[in-house]
């Protein structure tokens, strides 16, 4: 067996944790601010953050030209890109919705990783896969969207690009060569992904009407500071150091306990087919997990 890794233990439970509350505590933000904007101050409060931390702990540095293309691909997909497309699918669905299809990454993930990069998926992990993908389908519930409005499918659809960006993103962070630590890179990508939402927010939405208040500072402190911060900076850690198959099901746990977070804090309703769907989930990270492949 295996000896458990404590330290990237401790960083999945956090970024689990983070991550899962952030989607009710996103939906509450984006009842003051449009979709776009909340983007942009979200980017800009965690390049701050993640600057004002590296310049702390002395590890400030300028990339290199071999830095570029992490900076790049991480900043725009898996930052900028990813942040505003699950806020403008969030501004149209359900946050428990908005969760579950933003995580629908391991339907890319798996087979790329495997036909791609040749990482190994056994027949326990593939009934692992089946097992998490059958509970997600179930938990999302999508009988009950109404996919006449136009708004719904805007939201589904951006749901999924995210997820489809953050595959692409997390077998690069994975597979690519870093020359620098993700600490020393986080503000560089933070910031990269910041100034073109903010340019974008500028042009396209010069005039937008913000209700500036203790809940919609506090949402964005709190997406800005621990979520795009310290949560995004310990995903890369974590992605680095486990194959992407393992990891990208492992965050199927993101949205259950979103899901029971939301259940809780926004009265979005939990039946009895969602825990039906959480134990699908739950059984197959089992299989997943338990095999020596992974």
């Amino acid at each position: 067996m295996k000896k458990v890794n404590y330290r990237i233990l401790g960083l999945f439970i956090f970024i689990i944790s983070s991550t899962g509350l952030a989607w009710p505590v996103n939906k509450v933000g984006l009842h003051y601010m449009p979709p776009l904007w909340y983007t942009s101050a979200r980017l800009v409060v965690a390049t701050l953050a993640m600057l004002s931390l590296v310049i702390y702990l002395k590890r400030f540095s300028l990339p290199r030209l071999r830095d570029l293309p992490l900076i790049l691909i991480i900043g725009i997909l898996q930052i900028g890109g990813y942040i505003y497309l699950t806020n403008l699918g969030l501004a149209y669905l359900p946050a428990g919705h908005s969760c579950l299809l933003a995580y629908t990454t391991p339907l890319w993930v798996m087979p790329l990783a495997t036909l791609l990069f040749k990482e190994k998926s056994g027949l326990y992990k593939w009934l692992g896969f089946c097992l998490s993908i059958s509970g997600l389908v179930l938990l999302m519930n999508l009988w009950d969207l109404n996919f006449s409005d136009p708004h719904i499918l805007l939201g589904c659809g951006a749901l999924l690009l995210a997820s489809f960006s953050w595959a692409i993103s997390m077998l690069c962070v994975r597979y690519m060569e870093w020359t620098k630590s993700p600490l020393e890179l986080i503000p560089w990508q933070l910031l990269i992904a910041a100034i073109p939402t903010m340019a974008y927010a500028w042009v396209n939405e010069p005039t937008t009407q913000i209700v500036w208040n203790y809940q919609l500072i506090l949402s964005l402190a709190y997406t800005g500071v621990i979520v795009t911060g310290l949560s995004y900076w310990c995903g890369v850690i974590v992605n680095k150091e486990l194959p992407t198959i393992l990891l990208s099901l492992g965050f199927l746990v993101v949205p259950v306990f979103s899901l029971l977070t939301s259940s809780f804090f926004l009265n979005e309703k939990l039946n009895l087919p969602s825990m039906a769907a959480i134990g699908l989930i739950l059984l197959g990270l089992v299989f997943v997990v338990s095999t020596r492949e992974a």
